[in-house]
């Protein structure tokens, strides 16, 4: 099995998010006493992340995880709060991203007798055995994998951004510098982040619409006048 493990991604946490969002504003080290605070940005960042769950229902039991392939390698550790039940695996280095196929151990071994035999390339069907990922093909490179599934534990804490995928992520930060600016009487720079934030919303919104349809057996056709 592979030392490689999924991790909570590059904005792993809320501090990470409040970081970014002070590299965008760059006016030096966010605290207590600049402007705005530290602790302004964590709410607003808190205020886009509860519009996320509103507008596409994130819930703190289901949450996303993050992974690197290595070259040749097919067995992966799961992470350590992956409960038993469905699980989605997504390839997303690409900005298209292909969702793996997910198969039970018995029709895994089925179609993949010796995985270790099958040539390398990028990964496109997944099961779980004996608490491990396997993967087909073995990786043919360095793929950037994301695992949605539901985890044990306790509730989180509002500061909790685990549940949130990390392209979302960024879009709260894109809403928290726009609040940020604004709060300057930047208005230029606030009206930026404001149209990117919301265009964002606006795109992953028809997206998800469009895979519900899909899932439906639907297929959304263009409007011809």
């Amino acid at each position: 099995m592979s030392g490689v493990s999924f991790n909570a991604g590059t904005l792993a946490d809320i501090d990470d998010c409040v970081t970014h969002v002070q590299s965008n504003i760059n006016r030096g080290t966010l605290s207590s006493t600049s402007k705005p605070t530290s602790t302004e940005v964590q709410n607003w960042l808190i205020r886009a992340k509860q519009e996320l769950m509103d507008t596409f229902g994130f819930t703190w039991s289901r949450v996303f995880a993050y992974m690197d392939t290595t070259a040749g390698e097919y067995r992966y550790a799961l992470p350590l709060d992956f409960a038993e039940g469905g699980f989605i695996i997504r390839e997303t280095t690409t900005s298209q991203g292909t969702t793996l196929t997910v198969l039970d151990p018995v029709s895994f071994d089925r179609l993949f007798p010796d995985v270790e035999d099958e040539a390398s390339a990028a990964p496109t069907y997944a099961t779980i055995k004996d608490r491990e990922l396997w993967l087909s093909a073995p990786a043919g490179g360095t793929y950037r994998l994301q695992i949605e599934y539901l985890r044990s534990g306790d509730d989180s804490t509002t500061t909790d951004i685990s549940y949130i995928p990390e392209l979302m992520r960024f879009r709260m930060c894109d809403y928290a510098t726009y609040r940020s600016f604004a709060a300057l009487q930047m208005w230029n720079d606030a009206q930026v982040y404001k149209a990117e934030w919301e265009l964002a919303l606006r795109k992953s919104n028809r997206r998800d619409k469009k895979k519900r349809w899909s899932a439906l057996g639907y297929k959304i056709r263009p409007f011809i006048v």
